[in-house]
């Protein structure tokens, strides 16, 4: 089986092997994060980027991004992917005690409709993600069992404020849309 990954919206890319996609989201996400850090830290080694919170913000948002274009490419019902914070409390960080950085990458998935192949691949795609971030050289990484937390919510469970689908409509800790379908 072939996933289709739209990259950049102009050419696409296509995967053989699960893991094959995982590892080029990994690459890609370690990539962007990297130079979105000031010059100075540029030169460090993975191990010791891997240490720093605004790195394992940066890689886990571009983490988010590539892994919504996948599930878009893979799943036309896709329409819209968002990231969303799970707990969310602001009064926790201070100047001497900045907030951890969640690994998990929390994502609503607005589809027309749900599906049990989507449910599927979401699941395979966790797997082959976790079993390619666990290489990287962080403890935090290696002792995870899962980085993928998505989840469908179709316009029905949006105007019922069904489950996850009310962040949608949340004011105070509104979920950032990473890709929506034009």
């Amino acid at each position: 089986m072939y996933t289709e990954i739209d990259v950049a919206e102009t050419t696409a890319k296509q995967f053989s092997t699960m893991p094959e996609a995982a590892e080029t989201i990994r690459e890609k996400a370690v990539k962007k994060a990297w130079m979105k850090l000031p010059t100075r830290y540029q030169a460090m080694s993975l191990d010791k980027v891997m240490q720093r919170s605004d790195f394992l913000a940066y890689f886990r948002y571009t983490l988010a991004q590539e892994i919504a274009q996948v599930l878009a490419a893979y799943d036309q019902h896709v329409q819209a992917v968002y990231l969303f914070e799970e707990s969310t409390n602001p009064g926790t960080e201070t100047e001497d005690y900045p907030a951890l950085v969640d690994l998990t990458i929390h994502l609503l998935i607005r589809v027309t409709s749900t599906s049990a192949a989507l449910e599927s691949f979401i699941t395979s795609l966790d797997r082959a993600l976790t079993d390619v971030l666990r290489q990287l050289p962080s403890a935090e990484f290696a002792q995870r069992i899962s980085f993928l937390d998505a989840i469908p919510v179709t316009q029905k469970d949006i105007d019922s404020d069904r489950g996850y689908a009310v962040l949608l409509k949340s004011i105070y800790a509104p979920p950032l849309m990473i890709w929506q379908r034009y």
